[in-house]
């Protein structure tokens, strides 16, 4: 099964990994596609399917929503980095952290 998309699929999948700290070769070993593969997905020289894109994802700890997602791609490395670490915060630990940006965006007079 082959994506048809308007978008540069190379360059998000280049810009993701690269914003993770991986190399090509990282990325292979992470989701069983061979270097040369990822290489030529890279370079547009080949049209990702559907399961080698859920398996970047995966690997990349994003959605295939998030991959496509146009406000993904604008969001600057900082705030993803927040994001991902964000999803491993159990729900009590996400209310201290939303209570300490709200205080930190909104301050209480006193």
């Amino acid at each position: 099964m082959e994506l048809v998309l308007n978008m540069d699929v190379g360059s998000r999948l280049r810009q993701l990994r690269k914003s993770k700290h991986l190399s090509e070769r990282d990325l292979a070993e992470l989701t069983a596609i061979s270097q040369p593969v990822i290489n030529r997905l890279e370079n547009n020289a080949r049209i990702a399917d559907v399961d080698s894109l859920n398996r970047i994802c995966a690997a990349l700890g994003i959605t295939l929503a998030e991959f496509f997602s146009d406000q993904a791609q604008e969001m600057p490395p900082e705030v993803r980095q927040i994001l991902d670490k964000a999803h491993k915060l159990t729900p009590r630990q996400l209310k201290i952290l939303n209570d300490v940006l709200d205080e930190w965006i909104e301050p209480k007079e006193k």
